[in-house]
């Protein structure tokens, strides 16, 4: 035994251990197995990334890295999508040191790409406060309207006039009934209790509150009865629909999902109904019809009873559909009397007519037009490409007369479009961040627009200037609609407030805390007011005291879009339709 304590026969004998090499097969699975792992990472990430949304700029995006700007058969939308996971496939590689190949093969480090990418941003910002600097400088100027807006002025102007005229006709006796009925509801109770005092007879009691018609103490014309007969017809009815919609749990009354169909592979996030003239069209197939939009971009029509599919224009638009809205036109011809309006993030708006199935085959026999499927009863042309907006586009909305369209956009711009030559009428700026909701008053002299910023802009469209402006919002406003009583406003956005404004006194009527999420569309009908939300919830208000009336719980996921249907024959406007982020559509009633 040596003095260290170690005998020299052990150490001989320790075993010596030898690492062998893996075979080229084994490298070759590991590492396809570390690929598919960070494919999976990446394509959790890239939901989280946020990209540019203009074509150019993605392209511009993908160049800087190396990468193909478009593959074979893909839109805009999937050209994002590879977008996001080239991103976020950087990312990991960045965490875990390492470097990123593209499908090239020519490998450049996460530093010099993430560098690259930072280099335009910085040049951005200086552009802007450039920008900035210079528009603080500059003052507010007017530019001459084209005799094609000064003529299109004028239709506006007549045609509001006359709308408005019988509308506030119709307010003055409606309010004239109401003030009749408190003076005559005094006098009889006085003469109760008059009665009362000098004659202790039970029959007293059964002095009627309300008065009749033949109480008309002054001896006027039967046109007072006949107003006070409407006003007590108006709150029957209204009182009669609020017990309908209203969620009881006896029984009572509420609205109940009774339809739902799978709409689109992708998300639906537009929808809008057409109305109904009078309820004896009700058996005519154009006077009940849904058009939804969905981020495949195309466009479906259903029928609101069955809901079964009428028309589909696949790839109506190159990206995704983020607005649509119906009207129906004045013509003796009801073939041709629905027109649908929608709007991209491809920069266009687009209109459409839509026709029986069998006049749409005649009608372009010798026109091949792969978009037009015509094999189902109806058909969408379309009559109109609106292009002029610098950025994508968000929401679009039909003019009373419609004669006229407009659209908003990411440009801080709103456009008004003549329908007839399909050319750009105004060109409205005014807005400091990305303009997005848009709505037209019922008498056709208004506009409301909504941005980023949380403001809410009302222009006069017969003179073209900003009449009033409501701040309030916390967040981005999304969505606007005027009351059809002409004098209230309603917006909501990101805050999920619901928010009344009042016209007359350009001031806050009420904010209600309407929902959880984002509110995305409202929709005013008759005595109520729809609005539907992110957080999978539709809901309708009263708009005499802004409670709710009723909840619609049954998406899975994201509410995109909520209309009424019958929107055109009072008293059977009680059901709904909304779409989703589920890709269905459903119906309540």
């Amino acid at each position: 035994q040596t003095m260290s304590g170690t005998s020299p026969l052990a150490a001989a004998a320790a075993p010596t251990i030898t690492t062998l090499p893996l075979s080229h097969t084994s490298l070759l699975e590991q590492s396809r197995h570390e690929a598919i792992l960070l494919d999976l990472e990446a394509r959790k990430r890239s939901h989280d990334v946020v990209v540019p949304t203009l074509a150019n700029e993605v392209a511009q995006a993908l160049r800087r890295l190396q990468l193909p700007i478009r593959l074979f058969g893909e839109n805009l939308a999937d050209v994002r999508d590879r977008l996001r996971f080239s991103l976020a496939k950087m990312e990991i590689l960045k965490e875990r040191g390492g470097i990123t190949a593209t499908m090239e093969g020519d490998a450049m480090t996460i530093e010099e790409i993430l560098q690259a990418q930072q280099d335009t941003p910085a040049e951005g910002e200086v552009a802007e406060q450039q920008q900035a600097s210079q528009s603080q400088r500059e003052e507010t100027q007017y530019t001459h309207a084209s005799a094609e807006l000064i003529a299109a002025r004028r239709i506006i102007a007549q045609y509001s006039f006359e709308k408005s005229r019988v509308r506030l006709s119709g307010e003055k006796r409606r309010r004239d009934a109401y003030q009749k009925i408190c003076s005559l509801q005094q006098g009889a109770e006085g003469d109760n209790k008059e009665q009362s005092n000098n004659n202790n007879n039970n029959e007293s009691n059964k002095a009627t509150v309300m008065v009749t018609d033949t109480e008309d103490n002054n001896g006027n014309d039967n046109d007072n009865d006949v107003d006070i007969n409407a006003y007590r017809e108006q709150e029957a009815y209204c009182k009669e629909l609020y017990n309908t919609l209203r969620n009881t749990s006896n029984g009572g009354g509420g609205v109940s999902l009774e339809g739902s169909q799978y709409g689109d592979g992708r998300p639906l996030s537009a929808i809008t109904t057409t109305s109904k003239t009078t309820a004896a069209t009700s058996n005519n197939h154009y006077d009940n019809l849904i058009a939804t939009g969905g981020w495949s971009g195309s466009i479906k029509l259903w029928h609101g009873e069955s809901l079964d599919l009428l028309c589909t224009v696949p790839m109506a638009h190159e990206d995704r559909i983020m607005g649509i809205d119906a009207t129906t036109v004045n013509s003796n011809n009801d073939n041709n009397r629905i027109m649908l309006a929608t709007s991209s993030i491809d920069l266009t708006a687009k209109l459409w007519k839509v026709t029986d199935a069998d006049v749409a085959m005649i009608a372009n026999d010798d026109d091949d037009d792969d978009n037009i499927n015509n094999t189902e009863t109806l058909q969408c042309h379309e009559i109109a490409h609106l292009k002029g907006h610098k950025a994508r586009l968000c929401k679009v909305k039909w003019h009373p007369t419609g004669r006229y369209v407009g659209t908003t956009s990411f440009d801080h711009t709103w456009r008004l479009w003549d329908v007839e030559t399909g050319t750009q009428l105004l060109l409205q700026d005014g807005h400091w961040k990305e303009t997005y909701g848009i709505g037209m008053h019922g008498d056709g002299s208004l506009c409301s627009t909504t941005d980023f910023g949380g403001v809410v802009q009302v222009w006069d469209l017969r003179s073209g200037k900003s009449i009033c402006n409501f701040l309030g919002h916390a967040k981005r406003v999304l969505c606007t609609e005027f009351s059809p009583n002409g004098f209230q406003l309603a917006t909501a956005g990101d805050d999920g407030t619901l928010k009344v404004w009042d016209l007359r006194r350009r001031k806050q009527l009420c904010s209600v805390p309407a929902h959880s999420k984002l509110i995305p569309q409202l929709k005013f009908q008759d005595e109520y007011l729809t609005s539907c939300s992110f957080d999978g919830t539709g809901k309708v208000w009263s708009t005499r005291d802004w409670k709710n009336l009723a909840t619609f719980r049954g998406h899975e996921g994201k509410v995109m879009g909520m209309d009424v249907l019958d929107r055109g024959v009072k008293g059977a406007s009680r059901s709904f339709v909304t779409c989703g982020y589920d890709k269905t559509l459903k119906i309540w009633r």
